[in-house]
Order: C-alpha cells, then sequence, then structure tokens
C-alpha cells in the first residue's frame, strides 16, 4: 500500500479497490477451524486472506479441553508471537475478560458488565508497543448482552475522507490524541502517550482511537473532526458488522474499530472471553 494519506492518485487507487473487495455480510467471514492446535492448510489461508482483505476474520470450533492453550496455539500459527504485557495479562499470555471484585482492575471498563464504546486496543501505548491484532474468544457468553460491532479500519478512513478530506488530514496530527500517564499510589503504570489518530505504520493504514472522552484530551483543531467520526461511527454503513460472539466463536483482526454492549451476567456462570493483543499484523 502506497501512501494514501498524502498521495491523492495513490488513494484514489487504493480507495476503489478497497471498496470492490469490501465485505458488507459476515457469512463469507466465518471461517470453521476443526482443531486449533493444528491449523490445515485451507483454514489458515483462509483466515489471512480475509485478515489481508478486510483486517478480520471470525472463527468457530469445538469446545477445547484448555482453551487458553488453544487460542494461544492457534495465534502462533498465525505469526502471533509478540504479545502486549499489559496490567492484567496473565500468565498464558491472554487477558481474561470477566467481571472482577478486584478493585484495581473494575477500574477498567472491559472488567465490568458495562458497555464500552468505540476503539482500537492499546490507544493509549506508546509507538513501540503498537497493537497491531488482536484475537478475542469467548468461552462462555453472557446471560444477555454483550454484542460486539466492529468496523475495518481503513473502510472507516475512506468514509471519513469521502465526507470531509479536511477531517481525515486533521486526524493525522502527530498531536491530535493525547492520553495521560497512568498513576497509582504516586507510581506512573504507563506514560503519557501524544500521537495522531490516523497514521502510516509498516506501509499500511492504522488507527488509534477512543471514543472515550474522559481521561483522554484532544488537540482543539481537531475536534470537529473527531465529531465527525464520532458521527460516522454511530450513523453506520453497509461496512459495519453487529454479532453476539457465542460461546466457541471468536475474532481475529488487525485492530479493528469496535464496541460492546453491556450485559447481563449468571454469577454461577460469568461471561468469559479470551483477549490477545500482539505487535504484528495477521
Amino acid at each position: 500500500m502506497a501512501n494514501v494519506l498524502t498521495n491523492l492518485s495513490d488513494y484514489q487507487f487504493w480507495r476503489d479497490e478497497k471498496l470492490a473487495k469490501a465485505a458488507s455480510k459476515l457469512d463469507p467471514c466465518i471461517v470453521d477451524i476443526h482443531n486449533p492446535l493444528t491449523l490445515t492448510t485451507a483454514e489458515k489461508s483462509k483466515i489471512q486472506s480475509l485478515c489481508q482483505q478486510n483486517n478480520f476474520a471470525l472463527i468457530q470450533t469445538q469446545t477445547q479441553a484448555d482453551y487458553s492453550h488453544a487460542i494461544v496455539h492457534l495465534n502462533q500459527q498465525l505469526g502471533l508471537k509478540a504479545y502486549d504485557r499489559h496490567l492484567f495479562v496473565n500468565n498464558d499470555t491472554l487477558a481474561h475478560i470477566t467481571p472482577t471484585s478486584n478493585p484495581q482492575q473494575g477500574e477498567f471498563i472491559p472488567y465490568t458488565n458495562k458497555a464500552i464504546g468505540w476503539h482500537t486496543d492499546g490507544y493509549y501505548n506508546p509507538p513501540e508497543q503498537r497493537i497491531r491484532s488482536f484475537s478475542l474468544f469467548c468461552v462462555n457468553p453472557a446471560s444477555s448482552g454483550g454484542e460486539n460491532s466492529w468496523l475495518d479500519n481503513e473502510i472507516l478512513y475512506i468514509l471519513l475522507r469521502q465526507q470531509s478530506p479536511e477531517a481525515a488530514a486533521l486526524l493525522t496530527r502527530t498531536n491530535a490524541m493525547t492520553i495521560p500517564a497512568h498513576s497509582e499510589k504516586g507510581k506512573i503504570l504507563r506514560p503519557e502517550s501524544t500521537g495522531a489518530i490516523f497514521m502510516q505504520d509498516n506501509k499500511r493504514l492504522y488507527l488509534r482511537y477512543t471514543q472515550r472522552k474522559k481521561n483522554v484530551q484532544f488537540a482543539d483543531e481537531v475536534r470537529a473532526a473527531v465529531a465527525l467520526l464520532d458521527e460516522i461511527l454511530a450513523q453506520g454503513s453497509p461496512y459495519h458488522f453487529q454479532h453476539l460472539i457465542t460461546q466457541n466463536q471468536g475474532i481475529i483482526c488487525n485492530n479493528v474499530i469496535h464496541k460492546r454492549s453491556g450485559f447481563v451476567d449468571d454469577e454461577r456462570s460469568p461471561r468469559l472471553l479470551l483477549r490477545g493483543r500482539y505487535f504484528e499484523r495477521v
């Protein structure tokens, strides 16, 4: 991919090719996996092809004896090995996304039953720890709710640029969004992070964004562009996907922008999803 952010002819060629191949239905994006410990050539090829074309694939498999082992091994077969060692990652290299009674962990919305707005994973990370892909696999669904929505970041950029090339350009400014440092008891656990919202990363378009406005600072000159971005996310399009990921289903993606609805849990059988975050693309 050439520099679609700054070269108009490169952008137009890329845009037309992207829209011609973009998925608007979920069924063709589902990959049935017989054994996640040993992907077949066809299974691996289909996941990689879907992620190359649409930046995500929805996978489904059978009940596993050890879900963590199966998911980590599946991801490794796709080249996802350098994982994000964030605050709540487990020894199995995955985050166990489930409501928690831990007050420190409960400060972070994924570990509650609340809705989560549109965001990309690791938007607060420094450039050297950029999250380029993640997997999210359902071990146990909620009693009700917990639906996921997502949109290919490249499609989002096209939709924004079609409405306002000026807004798209503003969101490439390197001071567009700042995430303040995260401190606890006077100790900095995560430093301040400032950067663009849309950027070029290893010749691919990369999105770093959160719709959450608490503890997020936007440069004054980009606020109107951010409002338009939020409007496009809220309006929907043929390329927006919405799906309740059920037991033994998951998504593997190149860190597409996504959100989650709130949910109601059964305390005897709480919602549990396993999430892996990686520095490589699929």
